[in-house]
């Protein structure tokens, strides 16, 4: 049951917060709103700090418990749901224009901007590494704690990290290195398929061509890796480009391995 907006204009949720994963100042109401997520990206916990605002009190109470997406959508119709039976409610809003409600939505809109902005940064041990499958810094370091040797497809089972878009690949890449025994890192045998893959997959990204060419990796055998494209060029130009990309691949990853263009 929702609380009695009457407790909001009294100062409830009038709090600092400790560790918060946001914290945001509007110059405009001297407010600092404080926000609190869970590694699932759910609000755990909202206050505020200023001079009592029920509106902001209220808006605190309303948004806990909500997925990221969710408030990222939320308007101030919200309250009228919420405190559809509440006299003091009403009663308030009656004094107001809507526009009275955007102080409080900008103020959380403005500390979401800065969460997503900061790549949800909850504390320096907490970091959101694969955003794709919601994998932390700590889910990754249980990983490579829990065995004598740490694989991307090992992670990628125990994880799903680096599955996705792929733009977490290189940190991954770092940190699973460092936990590797001693060797040649750079001759293609001594990795597996998987992870070759998902380091060809990245540094292709980085090619000036990959985008607009729409190029993929098609297959990984031996030391032969095929990569397709889909765009209507000619021989010359694809020549050229299969030049490039086979110095460019070849001396980011390995000098060992051949990489060829084929149309899609």
């Amino acid at each position: 049951m929702m609380t009695s907006f009457k407790d909001f204009t009294q100062g409830l949720n009038l709090s600092v917060l400790e560790n918060p994963s946001v914290e945001i100042s509007s110059q405009a109401t001297s407010h600092t709103l404080y926000l609190k997520f869970d590694s699932k990206d759910v609000l755990l916990k909202a206050s505020y700090q200023g001079q009592i605002d029920s509106w902001i009190g209220s808006m605190c109470s309303l948004i806990e418990g909500k997925k990221l997406c969710e408030l990222l959508s939320l308007n101030w119709k919200v309250w009228d749901e919420a405190f559809s039976h509440d006299q003091v409610y009403w009663d308030l809003k009656n004094d107001k224009s809507d526009e009275f409600f955007f102080p409080a939505l900008e103020l959380l809109k403005a500390g979401l901007d800065l969460f997503v902005g900061r790549e949800y940064l909850y504390k320096e041990t907490d970091l959101l590494i694969c955003r794709c499958f919601g994998v932390r810094e700590n889910d990754v370091l249980n990983y490579i704690r829990s065995t004598d040797d740490p694989t991307p497809e090992g992670l990628a089972t125990f994880s799903k990290a680096g599955m996705g878009c792929r733009s977490c690949v290189p940190q991954l890449t770092k940190w699973l290195s460092i936990n590797q025994p001693k060797k040649d890192l750079r001759f293609y045998k001594d990795k597996s398929r998987v992870h070759w893959i998902l380091e060809i997959d990245y540094m292709l990204s980085c090619f000036p061509e990959a985008l607009d060419w729409k190029m993929e990796v098609e297959s990984f055998q031996g030391n032969q890796v095929m990569i397709k494209f889909d765009k209507e060029v000619s021989q010359k130009e694809e020549e050229e480009v299969a030049l490039r990309l086979q110095d460019f691949l070849a001396d980011s990853l390995d000098t060992d391995l051949s990489f060829f263009l084929i149309r899609s």
